[in-house]
């Protein structure tokens, strides 16, 4: 029997949306100038976009807080530097995370001629003093049907790739904590709620040893899922 937990779905079709003359930004929370109550960020998850970035153009962003951001590439890949540093080129299959500070600045570029490029880039807000780090891991999702970590300390967030019908599991480490689920592409029932691509799902109010089930509905379905601090 499925643990019945307190739940918020974000449907795709109800981002908020801001676009520019070179990038279309689509928001799964409340961002910039895009408030809806509905929105509200889950925990330290504060920030979690679609980014689509034209061929050839780029992107100047600043942190507002204490950070850890990650990026990861879904068509094409890109070119990302912090504070005027050389820039490293990060595709498909790899991933960006970044500790900063507020004030902190990051540029991605589309390294392509004609080719538009679209990432998804997360913000956690962090507490205490934490030294900048920047890393760049692998992810390999020939790996099918189980979860990979993308190698955060405090907030697990892991990445996997399903063919229709596998079942997943996920262990919550802490029933403090709330779950987060996000549908990169095809479609998956999370505790019987049915999410397809890009629409998520918050979940809070476990009890102790909770697991949070999950089926793909279709081939080559890819889920993130992380545990996050509320």
């Amino acid at each position: 029997m499925l643990e019945q937990n307190e739940a918020r779905i974000y449907l795709a079709e109800k981002r908020g949306v801001t676009t520019g003359k070179t990038f279309k930004r689509l928001h799964t929370f409340n961002d910039e100038q895009y408030f809806e109550e509905s929105r509200m960020p889950f925990g330290v998850l504060k920030v979690l976009n679609e980014e689509v970035l034209a061929a050839g153009e780029h992107l100047t962003l600043t942190l507002k807080e204490r950070t850890t951001l990650i990026l990861l590439p879904i068509v094409g890949g890109l070119a990302v530097s912090f504070d005027n540093n050389e820039a490293e080129y990060v595709v498909a299959g790899q991933v960006v995370i970044f500790s900063g500070e507020a004030g902190d600045t990051y540029e991605i570029a589309n390294p392509y001629s004609e080719e538009t490029i679209s990432f998804l880039q997360t913000q956690l807000k962090e507490e205490g003093s934490k030294a900048r780090n920047f890393s760049i891991n692998e992810l390999n999702l020939e790996k099918k049907n189980q979860l990979i970590s993308l190698n955060l300390n405090e907030n697990y967030f892991f990445i996997g790739q399903y063919e229709g019908r596998a079942e997943g599991f996920y262990n919550l480490k802490n029933s403090k904590n709330g779950l987060f689920a996000f549908i990169i592409e095809g479609a998956f029932e999370v505790q019987n709620r049915l999410l397809e691509t890009k629409d998520a799902l918050a979940l809070w109010n476990f009890t102790d040893d909770s697991k949070i089930e999950f089926e793909a509905l279709s081939n080559g379905a890819i889920i993130l899922l992380a545990e996050i601090k509320i």
